[in-house]
């Protein structure tokens, strides 16, 4: 099975952090530290649960469908799975309507800690639920979801909130199991999911110990590639981004 993870395009997030960290970039010294990296998913203003693509965002999202449209990305998907987050779904619309593929739901996908609420004063964060499937659907088109990921027609998934980020290292193993156990050798699995939770999925691929808090680069709609093979796996490239035009590069 080959594994094509692809980070979402920018959110409303990711260019609200991107603002903070050029406000503090002076005092930022060494390399991302598990801190930092916490601090990259709760800690700077305007931040909200589930947000939605920017206009850039859209861009890279639909650059990548029309690059695979045009055979000019290195992989041909067979399955189409996508975290069920706004901003990743919205990402795999385009990869959908390029390659007819559905988008299905993979529930143990979605970022490091899930969605969630973070107290202004205290920075103490707490759960909330995440989108409907009818809510998902606006934003990726053809959408279809596993049994059981929500409760009930117009009702949310439970948001996945993780109180301590480790929890995510059983949840890639989880997901990796899933997708071994489901798909065949020949299988072209693509997976719109999210940067920091991508550093979970391949060290648990890759069998790390513990997660590389040192991270890999994984830009808006970059792409790595896992080839999984009689129990081994193979980086075969790490943040492929030459769908996009240097200007529309974005961390």
């Amino acid at each position: 099975m080959q594994l094509v993870l692809v980070r979402h395009g920018q959110s409303t997030n990711n260019a609200n952090y991107l603002a903070a960290v050029a406000r503090q970039q002076a005092q930022d010294t060494g390399e991302p530290g598990d801190a930092q990296i916490a601090e990259e998913i709760v800690g700077y203003p305007a931040r909200v649960p589930d947000p939605a693509l920017t206009d850039l965002g859209e861009r890279q999202a639909q650059a990548l469908g029309k690059a695979l449209a045009a055979g000019e990305v290195p992989f041909t998907p067979t399955h189409l799975y996508a975290s069920p987050t706004l901003r990743a779904v919205a990402t795999a619309r385009p990869l959908s309507e390029a390659s007819g593929l559905p988008i299905l739901l993979q529930p143990d996908a979605y970022e490091v800690g899930g969605i969630q609420d973070v107290n202004e004063d205290t920075g103490e964060r707490g759960p909330l639920p995440g989108a409907t499937l009818e809510e998902l659907q606006v934003y990726g088109g053809n959408v279809l979801a596993p049994a059981g990921l929500f409760p009930g027609a117009g009702q949310p998934w439970n948001g996945g909130f993780e109180a301590d980020l480790e929890a995510a290292v059983p949840r890639a193993r989880r997901l990796l199991s899933a997708l071994l156990a489901t798909h065949r050798m020949n299988d072209v699995v693509v997976l719109v999911s999210h940067q920091f939770f991508a550093q979970f999925v391949l060290a648990s691929a890759l069998g790390f110990e513990h997660p590389p808090w040192r991270r890999f680069p994984v830009d808006n709609t970059g792409h790595v590639s896992l080839r999984m093979e009689y129990g081994e796996a193979v980086a075969e490239w790490v943040n492929r981004v030459d769908h996009l035009d240097p200007g529309d590069v974005t961390n």
